[in-house]
């Protein structure tokens, strides 16, 4: 008969191994970053509520979303086809460097015609959801749009060549730079639009150090040499691609973006204070799967498929038991938390909404770090063709619940919108690419 403790204590020895290992260390700094996200995520709708009112967050979480599905538009999926082609090219910085700096250049092509239709389009998205303060933010994000989208580009080709802690701390970047603009913004008294005037800030000094780091460290800039083959092989992969990201970041989205419809704004902020925080712990398992990437595209590169298949079964051994029970603790911990630090209704109303979505976000986090097995294997319109059906599924739900049951509907339908991408995540990678992920 087994002795239990001698098998914890192996469990234990080979959790502590792995963790020491470059994919070890690579995770923690990832989680690291993970943690300065989230503590900049609740710190943007702290700061907004409390000094600006739930209104106020309603209308910078309209224009968040807007602006993040906008941003898949701008960089066209490229930033698929460069994580595929630099972790695929690793040991070659000279291609690396042609591999960025041609999507580069397309992504800031598309990036301005997308911030000119942002200009155009303004005032009538705010009379949609009839918000003039929405419509006003739209203005203020448009300049950021231009260089989320190069950030984009930039920031998978660190991911791509693995160099973890390094896009742990860029990530981390991101989210410490907007809460801190929105604190100055508030401080000097401007009006609640104003406000998403920190996401143009934040991105365009978090670019200039993006490709400071880049250009010196990783990759040469230099005359590119196959132009023409990395365009069209950019524009190829893109087009495959891009709808799947846009696609990707609406389902995240398409619940506050109907809410937006339905509902008033002081109710949207309510939601999305919740809603933000679960969003924020469901990066989690994305920590790992920034690490698991890179080495998913080389084992395709090499043709080694089955070793994805151990792969995605030690990480769900080793990583998956820690994220549910963070995330059930969370849940417990949530309303003697935001009691303390709100002195209103809003956490007697959130709380059961970042419960029920968090229920969703538990069973998807087992299989969510294995997200890009489609794309590094070569399948961008399988995902995408993947993501489309959960979408419209989402959206459907949501138009059917909403009017019903309202915020805590919208919670419901986010719930088993998660669990729907890990199902057929599962069956289509094995149909496809016959790897299994279970």
């Amino acid at each position: 008969m087994s002795n239990p403790f001698t098998s914890i204590r192996n469990r234990y020895e080979q959790f502590r191994k792995i963790l020491l290992g470059r994919f070890g260390q690579g995770v923690m700094w990832s989680v690291g970053s993970l943690g300065i996200l989230a503590v900049g995520g609740v710190l943007m709708n702290l700061i907004i509520v409390r000094f600006q009112g739930e209104e106020a967050l309603g209308i910078f979480n309209q224009v968040y979303a807007i602006y993040i599905v906008l941003s898949q538009l701008g960089v066209g999926g490229l930033q698929f086809s460069v994580l595929k082609h630099v972790s695929h090219h690793q040991d070659d910085r000279d291609t690396c460097g042609d591999i960025t700096t041609t999507a580069l250049i397309i992504a800031l092509l598309f990036s301005i015609l997308v911030c000119l239709i942002v200009v155009l389009l303004a005032r009538p998205v705010g009379n949609l959801f009839d918000s003039e303060g929405v419509g006003q933010g739209l203005l203020f994000v448009a300049p950021g749009l231009l260089f989320f989208t190069l950030n984009k580009i930039l920031i998978n080709t660190v991911n791509g060549l693995n160099d973890m802690k390094s896009y742990a701390v860029f990530r981390a970047l991101r989210f410490t730079l907007i809460p801190a603009a929105i604190a100055v913004i508030i401080a000097l008294k401007y009006p609640a639009p104003y406000l998403t005037l920190s996401l143009t800030v934040s991105e365009f000094l978090l670019f200039i150090s993006l490709s400071i780091y880049v250009y010196t460290k990783l990759v040469p800039l230099r005359r590119i040499v196959d132009a023409r083959q990395w365009f069209s092989e950019h524009l190829s992969f893109g087009a495959r691609g891009m709808l799947s990201g846009i696609l990707l970041e609406l389902n995240t989205r398409v619940d506050v973006l109907m809410l937006g419809y339905f509902t008033t704004d002081a109710r949207i902020g309510i939601y999305t204070f919740a809603a933000t925080l679960a969003e924020g712990f469901s990066q989690l398992p994305l920590a790992v799967r920034y690490n698991v990437d890179p080495v998913i595209g080389k084992h395709f590169a090499e043709g080694a498929t089955e070793e994805i298949t151990k792969l995605s079964r030690k990480t769900r051994r080793t990583f998956y038991p820690v994220i549910v029970l963070i995330g059930i603790a969370s849940i417990l911990l949530y309303p003697l938390i935001f009691n303390l630090l709100l002195q209103d209704g809003t956490t007697y109303e959130s709380w059961p909404i970042y419960a029920i979505i968090m229920v969703g976000v538990l069973i998807n986090a087992a299989f969510r770090p294995f997200n890009g097995t489609l794309l590094q294997g070569g399948k961008p319109g399988a995902y995408t063709g993947m993501v489309l059906g959960i979408v419209i599924l989402d959206a459907l739900q949501n138009l059917f619940v909403i009017p019903l049951w309202g915020i805590r509907g919208a919670a419901v339908v986010t719930a088993v919108t998660y669990v729907l991408e890990a199902v057929l995540l599962i069956i289509v990678t094995r149909k496809l690419l016959k790897v299994s992920l279970i």
